[in-house]
């Protein structure tokens, strides 16, 4: 067995192209990284983050409803994936997070706005809201 330890990886043909070969399969590096992800406190006057990676802001737009803005830019609207998850404290039922398709940043390119709807489809805030996007950056 190897190991490698190094600061700085670069593609050989592009700078910016990694490839990963497992077996027959191959992977690139870049498209397999999380390049957002945020935790925030939802349930408070003030969302307050816990952590975060490529997050600039954090706005609460109503009840259960966020606008997330990036640090850098993804690479065009649309062309990204997310996900998230909820903790309820107190509840038996959980609560989903989804894009919010009133909050005006639908996938954009600088951030997307996210809701979180309850077990009976209402809006929620929710005590521990987290989500993770993945994609290219601009």
């Amino acid at each position: 067995m190897s190991t490698v330890i190094t600061d700085n990886l670069t593609g050989k043909t592009a700078a910016g192209s990694v490839t990963i070969t497992a077996g027959s399969a191959t992977q690139s590096l870049q498209q397999g990284l999380n390049k957002c992800w945020l935790n925030f406190e939802g349930d408070i006057t003030t969302p307050a983050i816990r952590d975060s990676l490529n997050t600039s802001s954090l706005d609460d737009i109503g009840t259960g409803r966020y606008r997330v803005k990036y640090s850098n830019n993804f690479n065009a609207a649309k062309e990204y994936a997310g996900g998230g998850m909820t903790i309820r404290s107190g509840q038996s039922k959980g609560a989903f997070v989804s894009q919010d398709s009133q909050g005006n940043l639908n996938f954009a390119t600088n951030g997307t706005s996210i809701s979180v709807t309850r077990h009976d489809n209402t809006l929620g805030d929710a005590d521990q809201v987290s989500m993770l996007l993945t994609g290219d950056l601009a």
